[in-house]
């Protein structure tokens, strides 16, 4: 058995733009954007098929992927897990000595029901499973939130509209 480094990071870019037009002796049309990232790294070293569970720090649920190899090469497509907002998942790696590492990625979430029996908690659980390359950081999941605010008055009016993207990142190394 192989210790394997799971790191997971967040990357998150804000990509927003600011519009406004203003009437009278002002200048007629101002325009602004900006687009600011920032991200956010967690460490486990894991006995090879061992899971471990990390948690992710967001305000919007995001959208785990799928990942098979075709050909020789890792293709990444959307899946169909969602992890709720401020949650997290359970990380499995399976790496047998070549250059790829399987990682499974289990998401496990409480179930509101109110006919549960007092004490009892229903859970529904599902997973994803990707082949990743050995030491290279590989998106993992995603989510996307946009925002868009108006405002007007007697000298004209500005728009505002903003996209905030966040990528899960996963990189697997052996220890």
């Amino acid at each position: 058995m192989r210790n394997l480094l799971i790191e997971v990071r967040q990357v998150q870019s804000d990509d927003s733009q600011r519009t406004g037009v203003e009437l009278g002796n002002r200048p007629g049309v101002q325009m602004n954007q900006s687009r600011n990232s920032g991200s956010a790294t967690q460490q486990a070293l894991v006995l090879n098929g061992r899971p471990v569970r990390l948690g992710l720090q967001t305000t919007t649920p995001i959208r785990l992927l799928q990942g098979f190899v075709r050909n020789g090469r890792v293709v990444t497509t959307v899946g169909t897990v969602l992890l709720e907002a401020g949650t997290g998942f359970s990380a499995t790696p399976r790496w047998d000595g070549g250059a790829l590492v399987e990682l499974e990625l289990a998401a496990q979430q409480a179930l509101r029901s109110g006919s549960a029996l007092p004490g009892a908690t229903a859970t529904s659980g599902t997973s994803s499973v990707l082949a990743l390359p050995l030491d290279e950081w590989t998106r993992v999941g995603e989510s996307e939130q946009s925002s868009q605010s108006s405002t007007s008055g007697l000298t004209g009016g500005q728009q505002q509209s903003g996209v905030v993207r966040t990528e899960v990142q996963v990189r697997v190394s052996v220890r």
